[in-house]
């Protein structure tokens, strides 16, 4: 942080920037509004309104309608910026509240960010998740081979599909032609998992290396 501005980065972990760092900045002349806040275990936040930036983060690799799915790296455009700090003692949130009071922004009401759901239904969550346990014998064997496929299926599809999806976009071929010839059912299903391979290759690699 400078008399001028907040110079923040982050590192990106999907697409073709994966492992790269990026940045944005923030002048003090941008700030609109802002307001301090707390998350739920009492650690200190910061947010800030301010004019449109966009930012490389995360975005779904694909999009068909309204489906999204898949990794990728895109701009994102943000109106609202929240910076974290450890504890209420941090001094770049002393000095950065100060900064913000000098602007002659307006300083919106204080907030709290908490967790979803309430504390019962956070615990029961938890004793619902398990270890994942590898098995021997005729169960483990079949629980490697399930992995086995799931991992050639990503490596072909580059990303994984919802089952809906893919179910959804089998009946959409598969069904009319079912009134045809049941014989027609399972070429369909193939015909539609052959377009899948083919579009997300196609697109994986149009957004990997660009022309």
């Amino acid at each position: 942080m400078t008399d001028r501005r907040i110079l923040f980065g982050w590192k990106l972990d999907f697409g073709s920037h994966a492992g790269e760092w990026t940045h944005d900045s923030l002048t003090f002349g941008e700030v609109v509004r802002w307001s301090r806040g707390r998350r739920h275990d009492d650690r200190p936040m910061l947010r800030i309104e301010h004019p449109t930036h966009w930012r490389l983060e995360w975005v779904p690799a694909h999009r068909f309608l309204w489906f999204r799915w898949g990794n990728e790296t895109g701009e994102v455009a943000h109106r609202k910026t929240t910076f974290s700090f450890s504890s209420r003692r941090d001094p770049v949130f002393w000095e950065l509240s100060e900064r913000l009071q000098l602007t002659g922004a307006p300083q919106r009401e204080p907030f709290v960010e908490s967790l979803p759901g309430t504390r019962e239904e956070r615990m029961a969550r938890g004793r619902r998740s398990g270890v994942y346990r590898v098995q021997a014998g005729p169960l483990g064997a079949l629980q490697r081979l399930r992995c086995r496929i799931s991992g050639l299926d990503e490596e072909l599809h580059h990303g994984r599909i919802h089952w809906w999806i893919r179910v959804g976009s089998w009946a959409l071929l598969a069904v009319p032609l079912a009134f045809v010839s049941p014989w027609l059912v399972l070429p369909a299903i193939l015909a539609v998992e052959i377009l899948w391979v083919v579009g997300l290759q196609w697109s994986w690699r149009r957004t990997r290396y660009p022309a």
